[in-house]
This record gives structure tokens, sequence and C-alpha cells, in this order.
């Protein structure tokens, strides 16, 4: 395969590597915009830190990250034994697309490139046992299908590196469908980069930022209402007074068991007993029911090797959840959306916490494992 990549002059590591990485898609964006299920965020997610809506995390301070960083030495040493030399990390980009682009860890003389992962103890044990079936592999393939197709390379050597157990090598050889699919994914991104479009909302995954009615505007399917600072007020203050409420039941809770036990211990009830009374307009009745059947640990002691998944009948339907939190907030220059609590909401809401003061008193078409060998 003829060599498409175009080599940049850009140190890996310095601020000027981090500045270039936001000109084009990288290598690790690949696996995001694919859909990997061990992604740890959404293309809407990295679309958010590439426009400098969203701050991206801090890598250095990821314990795996400077492990990796100190042991990529040790695993070069080894690559270079076992396939011969390699060059220095280089950073490049697609001659025809150009906002295509990837950071390599080195290239072969024969052309084929060089990744290094170094993966957690339990993870690396999960490449050993279950190799490219593993969801790290999986997760990995679009990266380096993404650098294959970059670079235009024969093939590629993706290495689990471990300085413990033994190292796991892959040869990956280039797939075109695969090629297709990235570019095509990684165009619509940059664009909507480029147009200040976000990439579709996952409605069980995204968090829609509503302080910053720049990223409301550009997130495709929402609007930011005229009177949003007062419904924000609203939901913020009663949310707290639910708060205070549920707090305050706890107490209640706690002081009426309290009195029941004082009660029964006077009677003459003995600690094992079961309480039951009745009298002067109280009735406190305690009684046993039967414990309910662990259908799961059952269906493992019959089979060990049971798999869930593959009884969907036998599975509970899914439940909508919720969890609502107060946080203190402090109002940054990135916030575009003043949230001023009116006096009618600010008096409303102190009427709902007198009135509870009152009471107390988360491609599959596309496989990864074409073109793979396990060395």
């Amino acid at each position: 395969m003829d060599s498409v990549m175009v080599v940049v002059d850009c140190e890996q590591g310095t601020p000027e590597w981090l500045e270039w990485r936001k000109s084009g898609v990288t290598a690790t964006c690949s696996p995001i915009l694919m859909g990997s299920e061990s992604a740890l965020k959404t293309p809407y997610q990295l679309y958010l830190q590439y426009v400098g809506l969203l701050a991206p995390e801090d890598l250095s301070a990821i314990k795996q990250v400077r492990a990796g960083n100190l042991n990529e030495p040790l695993a070069r040493a080894w690559a270079e034994r076992k396939y011969g030399q390699i060059s220095l990390p280089l950073c490049v980009s697609h001659r025809d697309y150009p906002y295509m682009i990837a950071s390599l860890d080195g290239q072969f003389d024969d052309g084929y490139l060089l990744e290094i992962k170094n993966l957690s103890a339990q993870k690396h044990l999960d490449i050993l046992k279950l190799k490219n079936n593993s969801p790290d592999f999986k997760y990995y393939y679009w990266q380096v299908q993404h650098q294959l197709f970059v670079t235009g390379a024969p093939g590629a050597y993706l290495l689990f590196w471990s300085a413990k157990d033994e190292p796991v090598v892959f040869k990956l050889l280039p797939n075109p469908k695969a090629h297709d699919e990235l570019l095509r994914r990684g165009t619509d991104f940059w664009n909507g980069v480029q147009n200040k479009v976000a990439p579709p909302f996952d409605k069980t995954k995204d968090v829609l930022l509503i302080s910053d009615a720049e990223i409301v505007k550009q997130t495709p399917g929402f609007t930011v209402p005229d009177d949003l600072a007062v419904r924000v007020a609203n939901l913020s203050n009663h949310s707290k007074a639910l708060e205070k409420a549920k707090a305050e039941v706890e107490r209640l809770d706690k002081l009426t068991k309290a009195h029941v036990s004082g009660l029964a211990d006077a009677l003459g009830f003995l600690p094992d007993d079961l309480i039951r009374l009745d009298g002067f307009g109280v009735r406190y009745v305690e009684s046993i029911s039967k414990g309910a059947t662990n259908w799961k640990s059952l269906a493992y002691k019959l089979d060990p090797n049971l798999v869930p998944e593959q009884h969907p009948d036998c599975v509970n339907n899914e439940k909508r959840t919720s969890r609502l939190t107060n946080y203190e907030y402090v109002p940054t220059s990135s916030d575009t959306i003043p949230v001023i609590v009116p006096d009618s909401v600010q008096n409303a809401s102190s009427a709902v916490i007198q009135q509870a003061q009152d009471a107390s008193s988360d491609t599959d078409s596309l496989s990864v494992s074409g073109g793979v060998t396990l060395f």
C-alpha cells in the first residue's frame, strides 16, 4: 500500500503537540466515533472538548497513564529486539485528508507501525485470556485502523506490554471497509467542529449543560427557554426543600423506632420477641415475612456458565431511575445564562421549606477480527 502520510514537525508530549491534536481527528477519537462499548465518552462529549466548551481530562493525573509513559522505553526495546529497528515517535496527517491525523509510537523499517499499550494488571490478564475478543482489543483496534488509514502502512503491531506478565502482540492488517467508515465518521465529526454543530445527543449517556447557552445552542434538538432562570430557580429551591423534608422524616423515623423499643422493653417484651401491641390510639405490629428467592444465585448454582443475556425473557424489564442533587453553583466566565432567582420564586421556596419544618415540629456491522494475527 502506498504511503499517504505527511510527517508533521511536532514533538509528542509538548504543549505544541497538545495544540496540534486539536487541528484534526486523532486516532484516539476513532474508538469513540465508532461507538466502542469501552469508550469512556460519547462523540457529543468529545465534540464539546474540541470546541472548548468542556475542559479535557488531565491524563497526567491518571496512574495508569503515568505508568505507561515510564514503561514505554522497555516496551519499545522489547519490540525492537523482536521485530527490528523502530523509528522515533512521530506525528502524521493524511495527504488527502489533512484533518485525519495520528501520533505514532514508531514505525519499523518494513513500514509496519508500532502501537504500545500498557494496561492495568487485570486488563492485561483479560487480554491474555480473551485475546481479540477482549473489550480492550476491540477498542484499540479502531485506533490502529485509524493509524493505518492515515499512513497507508502495510500493517501494524499492537503491543500490549506488561513488565510482570507475558506481552501480547497482535498483527493488524488494513481493513478497507473499516477505513471507509472511519473516514466518513471522522469527516462528519470534523465538519461539525468547524461549523459548530454537535453530534447527536445520546439521551442515555450525555448530560445537557444548561449553564452555557452556547452549548445548548450547538446541541441539535434543544433550545434555551426564555424563562430558564425562573425554571432553574424553582427546581433548585424546591429540591433543597425536599432534601430538608426527607432529613426530617428520617429523624422522626429514628425517634419513633426508639420510642417503640423503649415502650416494648418497659412492658416486658424480650429483645428477640416480635413486638405486637395496641392501645391508646396506637397500634404497632411486627411480623416475619418469607424471604425472597435469590433466583440469580440459584441459577448459577445449577449452571455456573450461565449468561443472563442469552435468556432475555428471564430478565426484568428496564425501569427508569432518577437522582436529583444540589451543589454550590458559582458562575464562571463560560456561563452565558445568568441564573437570577426572582423574589416570587424565593418567597415560594421559603413557604415550602417552612411547611416542611412545620410538619416536623450508556459499528456492530464492522468486524474487528478480520486481518488480525496474534503473535
